[in-house]
């Protein structure tokens, strides 16, 4: 795809892409619940909180890998062989020596813990990253291409191959190895596919001078990346180094409950929409209305689902993981409250990437994530329960910050974004206020979990769009999604 391709085009494109990606996510959220459901009775809170204190660790050696070479090659407006080339050889090169050095800082950590465990977990992740570096370049250019045939199989078969190697490790008695086998299992189906399905083969590297603006993109957005996630990690290595496995395990499954309703489908429309807005960047008046209406679709997709977990967690709680985690509930609710304004957050981005403005990015984000340390800190002498208390009143200003910082130069300015927030604000705080009346009775009627969190979500998206029908913007809003419906049928039409 290039800067020729026209925006009706693009929006036509980007609009079926979102549908499939849509329902490919809803399977892979059924694939991912059913597994945690089956893990969560077939392991103990030690066994995952074994995983979740290697996570931090290999997540930040995970995220130095790429060093955003993937989002620069999508961004970028050409591209060459020899850039596609070099990305690839760098890549391979950084994760072979982030591995080893992994491998060599295992028993360290597992000393810090004071388990002897977290060292052969690590060691096995450590094979994850090399694995990882020999595909990025393949998904990116297919991203680039808009080719979301080979992109959805990718997204959905490993998790697959993961949830069923996972499950059948821990009937089989592999306690939290079985963790670690779904994760080795998923990122080689990855890496297989990948190479299966994408033409791109790499040559010799050359000319790796020219490469240095796509490293520049990449550094900017890599610095938020582990700033970001130095800053969310730090809170399961707090957690377990002050309070044990247990309490971590208990940690992790309720913030792992809440990403696991809205992440899963945030980080593929977000790639999506970076890629199709930076295809009509040269047209301000298509970039506007396309980022607008993406950004309403995506807010409204998302929020009132966490509205339903804030009021309705410990029914979530029992359907998901069963009465013996009944204690993960409160922090659920808290998690659910503090991603709230995430979807909007991502949103804003978008502006970001596809402006190529990563430099105020990454500083607008080390902010941020300065926030986040800390909520940490002023949550932990409450115990799990006050950090998620303290990441919802936090997430206000964090999530402000990024916003206001997208929206200081491009075609969306900051009115332009909070007039579309507005009229859905308004419409998903009258979907909270009935999704609580609605819990309050359903505790009150003790009906089963199932029907009751069934009943929370209707309530939450049927009350979401009542209430913006309610209203000239609201209208507005449900005439862009009509539009955009009547899009993806004309595409396919024409198809």
């Amino acid at each position: 795809m290039t800067a020729a391709v026209r925006p009706t085009d693009v929006k036509a494109v980007a609009s079926r892409w979102v549908v499939s990606s849509v329902a490919v996510q809803f399977v892979k959220s059924l694939l991912l619940f059913g597994s945690q459901i089956a893990l969560a009775r077939l392991l103990s809170p030690a066994d995952f909180g074994v995983v979740a204190m290697c996570a931090p660790v290999f997540g930040l050696f995970a995220l130095s890998n790429d060093l955003g070479l993937s989002q620069a090659v999508i961004q970028r407006p050409s591209l060459s062989t020899d850039d596609s080339n070099n990305v690839f050889w760098i890549n391979l090169a950084l994760g072979c020596v982030l591995a080893m050095t992994l491998l060599a800082l295992s028993p360290a950590v597992a000393s810090f813990y004071n388990d002897h465990r977290v060292t052969g977990v690590l060691a096995a992740l450590s094979v994850l990253i090399i694995v990882n570096s020999l595909s990025y370049q393949q998904i990116a250019l297919m991203h680039r291409r808009m080719d979301p045939v080979p992109i959805l199989l990718i997204d959905i078969a490993p998790v697959l191959a993961n949830v069923v190697a996972a499950i059948t490790a821990a009937r089989l008695g592999f306690g939290y190895w079985s963790l670690v086998t779904g994760q080795l299992v998923h990122t080689f189906t990855a890496g297989i596919l990948a190479w299966t399905l994408s033409p791109f083969r790499p040559a010799r590297p050359r000319a790796l001078t020219k490469t240095l603006p796509l490293m520049k993109f990449g550094a900017d957005l890599t610095g938020l990346s582990l700033a970001t996630f130095a800053a969310t990690s730090l809170s399961p290595l707090v957690v377990g180094r002050l309070f044990g496995a247990w309490e971590v395990g208990l940690f992790d499954r309720g913030f792992k409950l809440v990403s696991m309703s809205f992440v899963g489908f945030l980080t593929p429309l977000s790639r999506i929409a970076e890629t199709s807005l930076a295809r009509l960047a040269a047209d301000a008046g298509e970039y506007r209305q396309a980022f607008l209406q993406f950004s309403e679709a995506l807010i409204l997709f998302l929020t009132p689902g966490l509205v339903c977990l804030v009021f309705m967690s410990d029914y979530a709680v029992l359907v998901l993981y069963g009465r013996e985690w009944t204690a993960t509930s409160p922090i659920v609710s808290w998690f659910a409250a503090a991603s709230l304004l995430a979807p909007a957050g991502a949103a804003a981005t978008w502006l970001f990437v596809s402006q190529g403005r990563t430099r105020l990015m990454l500083q607008c984000g080390l902010i941020g994530q300065g926030l986040t340390v800390l909520a940490l800190v002023l949550g932990l002498p409450w115990g799990v329960v006050g950090v998620a208390v303290s990441a919802a009143i936090f997430s206000l200003p964090i999530h402000g910050v990024t916003i206001w910082g997208a929206t200081r130069g491009g075609p969306v300015s900051l009115r332009h974004f909070i007039n579309m927030l507005l009229p859905i604000a308004a419409s998903i705080v009258i979907a909270a206020a009935l999704v609580y009346a609605v819990s309050s009775e359903l505790h009150r009627l003790a009906l089963h979990p199932v029907l009751a969190l069934t009943i929370g979500l209707l309530t939450a998206y049927l009350g979401t769009g009542l209430a913006l029908c309610a209203s000239p913007p609201g209208r507005r809003i449900i005439g862009n999604a009509w539009r955009a419906a009547q899009l993806i049928k004309d595409g396919k039409a024409a198809a």
